[in-house]
């Protein structure tokens, strides 16, 4: 039941309202009165009433006054203005402070339920609201572990980069950022040959590697767990104290890990470390260490514990991914004619060069030959359309003759800017050219069979494309949908006609493909702003 509290400083009103009106009917209950704005704001403050009915103009304090003191109080209750002063200025400002409606004395009982309805309704509405947003809540906070593990997965892999985004969401999540380790634990029943462990054993050993890693490591470290696949599964340790022998305690809790591992679940685990990390934006470092530490597996063997830091005596290979994925996305920039996002990537590029240490010169000169050599093949492609190989031929090798010769990376990133920024240019002056070439067809297409009863979908035959292709290119090039850009052509070809005066009005109509002459007549006054009988006449 909707609780609702009246405040009148008329006795006579207080009852009426109280009597006259069947408030269980609306499911709601007069939970009390008040004789004036003091008195209210207690009862209001005392009894949360959902429907608030009250007069302004009271002794004590006045309507406004209360409203303005209990409205923060009670932000969801309906506010209703019953009163005898027709002094619209105080309406407003109630209305401004957040009144529902208001009804002048005297009021039909038409006019009272009528409101009261409306403001059982909302109340209903927001009940509801609140309630899905409840199960929302608590869906959400069900979920939330999963979700974590989502966005951390989308971390170290790198498919969500956006570092605004990802601290929003460690936000969310309630995951708090500070140092860490990433650790991997690697099931090396992979390397079996006889390996004939089924799709629910192989749950089975993750869930009791996930638990028996967490019943060891939570005494000292939060743990956060991320999933790889069926073999692996990634851990973020994060220190609770003394973070001086965080090492030798996880070295310690490690052995202790493997040894539990192996005497219940009957096989191994490699387990890699990472170093220290501070912030979580750097968890896709951590990752690829603990990755390159792994890859020595070969070397420490099955059931090893490898640190990062115990690889640096082998060989290295420099992690360039980032750049390759810049380069995959250069290119597809070019390809596609976009010189908007060809700028945004050379400047991604280029701010990458600048972190490369300037011994690695050959290695900038080789991605540079690469990238070009797969822009040139996009520049060799457009020239078989467009028929000028010789000249593209002639450039590519000149091109590549001066990448040969350069000595500093400032030219070679401005060969390859020049090289990207010409090919997309081409590639986007190719393909406005193909769109208008469309467009044209279509176009000549419809000036030729206007007559006719012809549909979108025909025109996009004849043009060999979508219907939802040419609907676009229509709009974006004409600044007309399809039937507009028709019915303007039939208009225009209908003026022609109505200066004949031996056809009718129905006979011009036909012939510009409208049979129906009194939608023509109405046509014809919308885009000339006469009738076809006053055209006519003019």
């Amino acid at each position: 039941m909707f609780k609702v509290l009246l405040i009148d400083d008329e006795p006579i009103i207080r009852k009426g309202l109280r009597n006259i009106i069947n408030w269980q009917s609306f499911g709601c209950e007069v939970c009390g009165e008040a004789a004036d704005g003091h008195d209210g704001k207690e009862m209001i403050e005392e009894l949360r009433p959902d429907i608030i009915i009250t007069d302004i103009r009271m002794p004590e304090t006045d309507g406004l006054t209360m409203l303005r003191e209990i409205k923060s109080a009670v932000p969801d209750s309906k506010i209703i203005i019953l009163t005898g002063h027709r002094d619209f200025d105080y309406v407003h400002e109630a209305l401004k402070i957040g009144a529902f409606d208001f009804l002048l004395k005297p009021s039909k009982i038409e006019e009272l339920t009528s409101v009261i309805s409306r403001a059982v309704k909302e109340l209903k509405f927001q009940n509801e609201r609140a309630e899905e947003f409840e199960k929302l809540n608590e869906l959400f906070l069900e979920n939330i572990s999963v979700l974590r593990e989502k966005l951390l997965y989308d971390i170290i892999y790198e498919i969500n980069t956006n570092e605004a985004d990802i601290k929003q969401k460690l936000e969310l999540f309630k995951v708090e950022s500070g140092d860490f380790y990433m650790m991997v634990v690697h099931n090396d029943s992979e390397e079996n040959e006889n390996n004939n462990i089924s799709q629910y054993d192989r749950h089975l050993y993750q869930f009791g590697i996930i638990n028996t890693f967490k019943e060891i490591f939570s005494d000292k470290f939060n743990v956060i767990q991320i999933t790889l696949d069926n073999f692996g599964i990634a851990f973020v340790v994060m220190p609770l104290g003394d973070k001086e022998n965080s090492m030798e305690l996880i070295n310690k809790k490690c052995a202790y890990l493997q040894e539990i591992i192996s005497n219940c679940f009957s096989c191994t685990i490699t387990i890699a470390i990472s170093s220290e990390g501070s912030d979580f934006i750097e968890l896709p470092e951590k990752f690829s260490e603990c990755r390159q530490a792994l890859e020595h597996k070969f070397y420490m063997g099955s059931n090893s514990i490898i640190f990062h830091s115990d690889v640096n005596t082998f060989f290295k290979y420099d992690d360039h991914s980032m750049l390759e994925k810049l380069q995959k996305a250069l290119i597809e920039g070019v390809r596609s004619g976009n010189e908007l996002a060809v700028s945004e990537r050379l400047k991604d590029i280029h701010s990458y060069f600048e972190k490369i240490e300037p011994t690695k010169a050959n290695f900038i000169k080789n991605f540079c030959w690469n990238t070009v050599s797969s822009i040139n093949n996009i520049r060799i492609s457009l020239s078989d359309k467009e028929g000028d190989k010789k000249k593209d031929y002639h450039e590519l090798n000149g091109l590549y003759g001066l990448i040969e010769k350069c000595d500093n990376r400032q030219e070679l990133f401005t060969l390859l800017d020049e090289s990207a920024r010409s090919v997309s240019q081409k590639v986007n002056s190719y393909n406005n050219r193909s769109i208008k070439l469309v467009l044209r067809k279509a176009v000549d297409f419809l000036h030729a069979h206007y007559h006719e009863q012809i549909s979108l979908n025909e025109v996009a035959e004849h043009a060999f494309v979508s219907t939802y292709y040419i609907s676009r290119m229509f709009k974006r090039e004409t600044g007309k949908n399809f039937v507009d850009y028709l019915n303007d052509i039939r208009i225009e070809k209908a003026k022609e006609l109505l200066k004949d005066v031996s056809l009718k009005n129905y006979e011009v109509a036909e012939k510009v493909g409208i049979p129906d002459a009194h939608y023509f007549s109405r046509l014809f006054k919308k885009h000339v702003g006469l009738t076809p009988t006053e055209f006519r006449e003019q």
